[in-house]
């Protein structure tokens, strides 16, 4: 491949995430502005000056677009790292979901947004859903069998719900703090109850 092919389609990528990140912030203002049900996709695309068909080019519905919800749980070249990797299967996971914590995706400012704008919850837990499913998927390549894919997928998306609610600040990769999560969820599970006379007590 030539230099100037090279170059052109580093300019093209740059052009299609300028795109996608002004139909974020434009679905975000007007969502936040109007609510999910005043905000129209026309409205969206008349802001940031594209065709409807360009929208969904980018994102299958207004609510993804205002939560920037990426596609999949995993980009391509993440996902054959995984199918090449050797060694445990639940750290290999934590590679594939710390990915896209690495690359920006602020799953506290998502929470926020919920907690302002519940009625866009719907759509985040039907995306979640489709990433677990793809990540099940994905594990079973390279799991034992389906039970054991479905327990190694849950075991790493509990550890991000754990990252979610808490706030830590992001100074290490993503994996590395999904397994720190994951390591304190297997620790709770010999975690005892107080004394309940103790709490009378208090």
């Amino acid at each position: 491949m030539s230099i100037a092919n090279t170059a052109g389609e580093g300019r093209r990528e740059r052009k299609k995430q300028q795109t996608r990140q002004a139909l974020h912030e434009a679905a975000l203002r007007l969502v936040e502005e109007q609510g999910l049900d005043g905000t129209t996709i026309e409205q969206i695309c008349e802001a940031v000056d594209v065709s409807p068909r360009t929208f969904f080019n980018y994102f299958p519905s207004k609510a993804a677009a205002a939560l920037k919800l990426p596609e999949s749980g995993a980009g391509g070249e993440v996902v054959e790292r995984f199918l090449r990797a050797r060694g445990e299967l639940v750290p290999a996971l934590c590679e594939v979901v710390g990915s896209s914590m690495d690359e920006g995706m602020d799953r506290h400012r998502i929470k926020q947004l919920l907690i302002r704008r519940p009625e866009l919850l719907p759509a985040f837990s039907q995306w979640m859903g489709s990433v677990r499913e793809q990540l099940i998927e994905l594990a079973e390549r390279r799991a034992a069998d389906h039970d054991e894919a479905v327990r190694a997928v849950s075991l790493v998306l509990a550890a991000m719900n754990v990252l979610v609610h808490t706030r830590t600040t992001p100074d290490r990769p993503g994996a590395a703090r999904l397994l720190q999560a994951l390591d304190g969820l297997v620790q709770v599970r010999g975690a005892r109850m107080s004394d309940p006379d103790s709490s009378l007590e208090a």
